[in-house]
């Protein structure tokens, strides 16, 4: 992910699963042991396969250069509560910072 930018990220979920199966859904970004970004199921898009997020400016801008890891939390209506792998990606530097 480059920062300042406004990249769509896919993410699928295990086969049968949708996001609308989960009554709360949490997708965090962190950085250094601190989280730095999360969105909620509302703020997600619903695909055949799984969900997708939309970054926008603001969004990348809060990270740093560097590793980033990702992990979602939900819950379904009946109290069940799931968390899937951590996985990782890389805020890459920009030379021109801020929103344009």
């Amino acid at each position: 992910m480059w920062r300042g930018t406004t990249p769509t990220y896919n993410f699928t979920l295990p086969e049968g699963v949708r996001l609308e199966d989960f009554s709360t859904v949490y997708l965090t970004f962190a950085q250094n042991g601190h989280n730095v970004l999360e969105k909620t199921k509302d703020e997600l898009e619903s695909t055949d396969d799984g969900f997708r997020l939309l970054f926008s400016q603001a969004d990348t801008l809060c990270f740093t250069p560097g590793p980033v890891k990702i992990q979602l939390r939900a819950r379904m209506p009946d109290g069940t509560a799931v968390a899937s792998n951590v996985i990782s990606t890389t805020a890459q530097e920009v030379l021109k910072d801020g929103e344009i």
